[in-house]
């Protein structure tokens, strides 16, 4: 009888874990509400997508990126619907409410969202917008049906959709919990908000690209 011994870095409870992780995944890739097993489940409410791309290096040595899904929903200010109204209407929006030539902003500290915020809820005490997060959208947004990207699974034809890429190197910060749509560059307390979100706390290290994605829709109006 030949008998083998395995290597003292082969650890049998990682192995275990390892193929509990396989199994879920190969299930996960069968299911039809899933296009990627890096997804999570997203309800008809969850209007904001957000991606978050981290390098991962694989068994061979290559590096990989993963893409990590995470959904939540937004609020409108009265400020966004007044800039809905003028639009409808064919009219132009004051400079300080234009959002359709808006920018996204990042923050860490996450707040109970009222239709009344300003910039002045938004980056509480002054401490919570991240340097470097106030970015233009994503060109060519925002647009309707956005069939461009696929990441975006809040997008429809009767919805309209923004968009905002970071790159790795536009910001990082350990507790991402909170994003506004503003059409300002260099925001005050009292400029306009579109609309406003909060996340479940992430991170983005200076090797993760984010992008994120808010649907509006009118429905039953």
């Amino acid at each position: 009888m030949t008998l083998f011994q395995l290597p003292e870095s082969w650890n049998i409870t990682s192995r275990i874990n390892e193929l509990r992780k396989e199994s879920f995944l190969s299930w996960a890739d069968s299911q039809p509400l899933n296009k990627s097993r890096y997804k999570s489940f997203q309800t008809l409410e969850d209007n904001v997508v957000r991606v978050l791309s981290f390098p991962e290096v694989s068994p061979s040595g290559t590096i990989d990126m993963i893409k990590e899904f995470d959904y939540t929903h937004n609020l409108v200010t009265d400020d966004g619907e007044i800039f809905y109204a003028i639009q409808g209407a064919g009219e132009t929006p004051s400079a300080n409410e234009d959002f359709a030539n808006g920018r996204f902003e990042i923050g860490t500290t996450a707040y109970t969202e009222a239709e009344t915020d300003t910039y002045n809820e938004f980056d509480v005490s002054g401490t919570s917008s991240i340097t470097g997060s106030n970015q233009v959208f994503t060109s060519g947004y925002p647009k309707t049906n956005d069939t461009g990207d696929a990441d975006n699974t809040g997008d429809a034809v009767d919805a309209v959709s923004y968009a905002v890429n970071y790159s790795a190197a536009s910001w990082n910060d350990t507790d991402v919990e909170q994003g506004a749509i503003l059409d300002h560059a260099t925001p005050v307390t009292t400029s306009k908000l579109l609309a406003v979100f909060s996340f479940t706390s992430f991170a983005k290290t200076s090797s993760d690209t984010l992008k994120i994605f808010v649907n509006h829709a009118f429905e039953n109006q």
